[in-house]
């Protein structure tokens, strides 16, 4: 049930105006020298709009007093208004704060150290890096671990480089997606190598999640992978991946094969097409060598409108006809 606040009016009590928790969080956003006391219960004991407008008060005002009211939250207040000041920790002195970040990331409930790691995104300091490391390998969701990996990347931390390796291991696709693209983005074209290694040794998604991290960070790096040192390597885990049993390892590798430029690759989609017994994979493989311009795509077109496969045939004709 929704709370009401009841301004104190000179007015008998069943006259007085009574704002809803959305107006008295808006209040609380607009109104000048509001007391620290004021924000401090509102924190406490307000619901949830009122909880985030009383904490971003505080934040906003940034100085001693407020810095106490945060720290008296997370000591003593629920869970929902400890996330809430966790969240605002960034707003503060990076010094003055150090021990109300420890509280948040030791807390017990993990919206709280969620918050926290949130709020350490908005630091500039390398320490803040540190803290991300220290507390990476106790964060429980995948979507936050990929987080992580990918702020590391903005910030050039390639002193966590080693984390970022571990990560291609990870049970999650999505962080090894994310690991793969910040192995890419902190050692450019000598990530290929580690990349190649880690492909090859997973398996289903995770492979899959590996290869399409590699295809996405070359592409928006400029990496040519066809010119490199590494390229037989990552052209060994292609030509495995064309060959795993699930459909989608296959419709993954193959914008790889079709993306690098090399007579090796070249090859690699020709056989891929024209060993696939699945025909919406088939037809899949067509699309992707039309669409990224593969050196073989037009003689795999002339094929594909001859198939006697009615799904490879339609795709045929439908691509034929865009490009005319």
């Amino acid at each position: 049930m929704s709370q009401t606040y009841a301004p104190i009016l000179a007015q008998s009590p069943d006259r007085a105006r009574r704002l809803s928790d959305a107006q008295f969080a808006q209040r609380l956003q607009h109104l000048e020298n509001i007391s620290v006391d004021v924000l401090r219960a509102a924190l406490c004991y307000g619901q949830r709009a009122v909880r985030r407008a009383a904490a971003e008060s505080l934040g906003q005002r940034a100085d001693a007093e407020a810095l106490a009211a945060l720290q008296t939250a997370l000591q003593s207040c629920t869970p929902a208004a400890r996330t809430a000041a966790a969240r605002q920790l960034s707003a503060f002195d990076w010094e003055e704060a150090q021990p109300l970040w420890a509280q948040a990331l030791a807390d017990s409930d993990p919206q709280v150290r969620t918050a926290a790691l949130h709020a350490l995104f908005e630091r500039d300091e390398p320490e803040a890096l540190d803290k991300l490391a220290e507390q990476f390998s106790q964060v429980r969701s995948p979507r936050l671990r990929a987080a992580i990996l990918e702020h590391w990347a903005e910030r050039g931390a390639v002193i966590h480089i080693d984390l970022v390796r571990a990560a291609l291991d990870d049970p999650s696709p999505l962080v090894c997606h994310a690991a793969a693209t910040t192995l890419l983005d902190l050692l450019a074209e000598s990530a290929l190598a580690p990349l190649a290694e880690a492909a090859q040794r997973r398996q289903g998604a995770a492979r899959a999640a590996i290869l399409r991290g590699i295809f996405n960070a070359t592409n928006y790096l400029g990496i040519q992978i066809g010119e490199s040192v590494d390229c037989d390597a990552i052209l060994n885990v292609v030509e495995l991946a064309l060959r795993d049993s699930e459909p989608d390892v296959r419709r993954t590798a193959i914008w790889l094969a079709a993306w690098i430029r090399h007579p090796r690759a070249e090859a690699l989609v020709e056989a891929a097409y024209r060993a696939e017994r699945d025909p919406e994979v088939q037809a899949y493989i067509l699309y992707v060598a039309i669409s990224l311009n593969a050196p073989c795509a037009h003689a795999l077109l002339a094929e594909a409108l001859q198939s006697a496969e009615p799904t490879v045939r339609e795709q045929a004709i439908v691509l034929s006809q865009r490009k005319a």
